[in-house]
């Protein structure tokens, strides 16, 4: 079943959310986020192979997910395991819900939760599982929001939206959208800047990492905002965005500063960058390399060990 919010609204991300892993092992490591989001046609030949009424609407999954932040593969596979991808449509009493392929229920009690359209439909959840009631609250993983999400028959519920997620080449283990990498600086959001400010370690594995930035406005004017966030990068492609995706507005000559915390999970070179969401795009603000840091194994013999016996385990992409 999914929510029963009729709006839901975009609040802080939750910082102190452990960085999905990157190898295999107890908990220490695990899969790394998908690297890319699966192609229009690729959705095509899951829908066709289903017979779903939604053929068609490829594009559609594959661009709220991305303006979203959510992984195409996820919406699709949401679909597939709550109506067939939109075959039985959710019917209480004999009202049908239309065009209502996820069960997103934004109304409550249980009232039928009607959408004009496939792409609102898709457009509603996409924004909604982004939102304060699943990313906003720190549930990325398909076991995760499962619980949330689909409270009676979960088992199943996993099952299903694991199967069409890995089908699509999607991580369930993550069901965000990652971008490859840090975007280009809006000529209009020239006016900011930024800077991060990380605690003074040590940075080892196992340990965990704040990091306080802080971005200004030089202008004359107020800038308003979608969110602004640091994106961490670690070794193996390892990647989190921590910050918020509400809507504010800095005034000329002000600062607004954010906290974010993640656990370092592998040795190697860390680093990351500020951006800010506007009214168009994603932007950058300050370098490229806002900060740049290397995790070093522990000094203690046994954690060392313990470690180094999990990274040779660890599979190689």
């Amino acid at each position: 079943m999914g929510s029963r919010v009729r709006h839901p609204s975009f609040i802080t991300l939750a910082v102190a959310v452990l960085i999905a892993a990157v190898a295999l092992g107890a908990a220490l490591l695990g899969p790394p986020p998908a690297a890319a989001a699966p192609t229009a046609e690729q959705i095509e030949l899951l829908l066709a192979e289903h017979g779903s009424p939604m053929k068609g609407l490829g594009p559609v999954f594959l661009a709220e997910g991305l303006e979203h932040g959510v992984d195409p593969a996820f919406l699709v596979a949401v679909a597939g395991a709550e109506s067939s991808f939109g075959r039985f449509l959710y019917a209480p009493g004999g009202d049908q819900a239309t065009y209502n392929a996820f069960n997103w229920f934004y109304a409550s009690p249980r009232q039928a939760s009607d959408f004009s359209s496939w792409e609102e439909a898709i457009h509603r959840v996409a924004q909604g599982i982004a939102g304060e009631l699943y990313y906003g609250s720190g549930l990325v993983s398909v076991a995760a929001i499962g619980p949330r999400y689909c409270p009676e028959g979960t088992g199943a519920w996993l099952s299903n939206v694991t199967m069409f997620m890995l089908r699509l080449g999607g991580d369930p283990a993550d069901t965000r959208y990652w971008r490859d990498g840090p975007p280009s600086t809006e000529p209009g959001l020239l006016v900011l800047s930024g800077r991060v400010k990380l605690d003074p370690g040590p940075y080892e594995v196992g340990r965990e990492v704040t990091a306080a930035f802080t971005i200004f406005n030089e202008g004359d004017a107020g800038v308003t905002l979608r969110g602004v966030r640091l994106v961490v990068h670690g070794p193996l492609g390892m990647r989190q965005e921590l910050g918020t995706r509400a809507e504010f507005t800095i005034g000329p000559g002000e600062a607004r500063r954010f906290v974010a915390a993640w656990s370092l999970r592998l040795p190697g070179r860390w680093d990351g960058w500020i951006e800010v969401d506007s009214e168009t795009q994603a932007s950058l603000v300050g370098p490229t390399e806002a900060f740049v840091v290397r995790c070093e194994l522990p000094e203690d013999p046994e954690l060392r060990r313990s470690i180094m016996r999990e990274l040779e385990l660890a599979p190689r992409r």
